[in-house]
Order: structure tokens, then C-alpha cells, then sequence
């Protein structure tokens, strides 16, 4: 799937083209410190044709307006801009929970280097790392979001653009939160965190480089939601 952008409509939604696959070449650019299994390479289509029969319009699936014969189902309702903002959370709250996980395990049987402490678990800033309110906030949000998601598909009913720019802003934060509550969890161990045998390590740069996706940019986020309840109908974009 591509999404294609009329150069007379530059100011609207693009197009989504299926295209065949022997018709684009895959240019190895994917060169990044986290988040380096996606292979996000850059795709090269030139001068390729796609019937119209393969073509979506990008500002009607957003709203959740699909082109399909099943307008019964509950789940052809739900906005896909909102959906697909989950999706890119989803991991990134495994990654949050995966990162204390091992944080828990490790200071239960290691001690704390430079110090009398036989267990990092020992320690009373290890004890205050280990909270877990920036796991549990980011679930929070990211749950707050799908339940919207689900209560609306239940219902049959498009999302509001209300409700729309709240999941935008419900995902930055599960985002960021879930990158901010790893960064005490690394401290932790100290350096051997950064061996490349650790996973802690791998979880951290993995993180950092996803919960910087655009479509969980904490500031537009918040700026997307702060128009919504001033009542703006302009948005700075058309994802929501």
C-alpha cells in the first residue's frame, strides 16, 4: 500500500494505491540505533499506474468511511487513524512492562556495585526506580483510548472528532510515559545495562527511537486535543 498525493490537492488527504509488488524496489535505507527489525526501507515506485478499482480515499478511511459490503459490521465504524495509533503504542507498553519485568529479576539477586547492599532490591532508590507508575499511567491512557475505540464500534457509530483528538493526545502520552518510565529502570543496573548481551539495553534504544513516531508526537498531540475542546475546527493535520 502506498499513499499517493495529487500535486493539484496537495492540501488534502492523500490517496492509498495498491500497488504490486514487482512494480516498486525497496532501497536499503533502514539504518537507525532502535527499532532496526521493522526494516522501514524506503520503497521507490516510478511511474507506476494503479487502476482506479485499487484506490481508497485517505480522507474517508480516517473517518472510517470504508469501501465495503458489510456495512453491518461493527468494526467497519471504527476510525482507522485512531486504530492505527494504537497499534504503534501497543509495543512500546510490552516494551515498558518488559523493561521492568527484568528490572525486578535483576535486583533481586544482584548487589549494588560500590556499596554494602547484597541486593539492589535492598536499596531504597532502587525500591522508588522500580515504582511503577509511568507503566501503569501509559496502560492507563493507551486503555482509555481502546475502550473509546470499542464503545463506539459496539455502538455502531462513527468516533467524534472530539473523541478522535483525545485517543491522538490518550497515545503521545502512553508513549512518552512509557519511554520516561524506562529511564530510571536503566539506572538501575548502571552501566552493564549497556552490554549488548542485555536486553534492557535493546528495550531502551528501541523506545527511544519509537515513541518518537509522528503519529505520537506529545506536542501535537496536545495541541490536536487543546483545539478540539476550544472548539478550532482547523487541525495542522489530517491523522486524527
Amino acid at each position: 500500500m502506498a499513499l499517493a498525493i495529487a500535486p493539484s490537492a496537495a492540501d488534502q488527504p492523500p490517496s492509498i494505491a495498491l500497488v504490486q509488488v514487482e512494480d516498486v524496489t525497496v532501497e536499503d535505507t533502514w539504518h537507525v540505533a532502535g527499532m532496526a527489525g521493522t526494516g522501514s526501507n524506503t520503497v521507490v515506485a516510478d511511474r507506476v499506474i494503479v487502476p482506479a478499482h485499487r484506490t481508497l480515499d485517505m480522507g474517508g478511511v480516517l473517518a472510517g468511511a470504508y469501501a465495503t459490503r458489510h456495512e453491518g459490521e461493527p468494526r467497519n465504524a471504527v476510525a482507522v487513524a485512531s486504530m492505527l495509533a494504537l497499534t504503534v503504542v501497543a509495543p512500546m507498553l510490552g516494551m515498558a512492562r518488559a523493561a521492568l519485568d527484568l528490572t525486578l529479576a535483576t535486583s533481586a539477586r544482584k548487589p549494588m556495585s560500590l556499596t554494602f547492599y547484597e541486593r539492589l532490591a535492598d536499596s531504597p532508590s532502587v525500591q522508588l526506580a522500580v515504582a511503577a507508575s509511568l507503566v501503569d499511567t501509559a496502560q492507563l491512557h493507551a486503555y482509555r483510548a481502546a475502550d473509546d475505540l470499542d464503545h463506539a464500534a459496539a455502538e455502531a457509530r462513527q468516533l467524534t472528532v472530539a473523541e478522535r483528538a483525545r485517543i491522538r493526545m490518550d497515545t503521545a502520552v502512553a508513549a512518552t510515559r512509557s519511554r520516561e518510565a524506562v529511564d530510571p529502570l536503566v539506572s538501575v543496573s548502571g552501566a552493564s545495562t549497556f552490554a549488548l548481551t542485555n536486553p534492557l539495553q535493546r528495550i531502551w534504544r528501541d523506545l527511544g527511537t519509537a515513541s518518537r513516531h509522528g503519529v505520537v508526537n506529545p506536542d501535537l498531540g496536545r495541541e490536536i486535543y487543546g483545539r478540539s475542546l476550544l472548539g478550532i475546527a482547523e487541525q495542522p493535520t489530517f491523522i486524527i
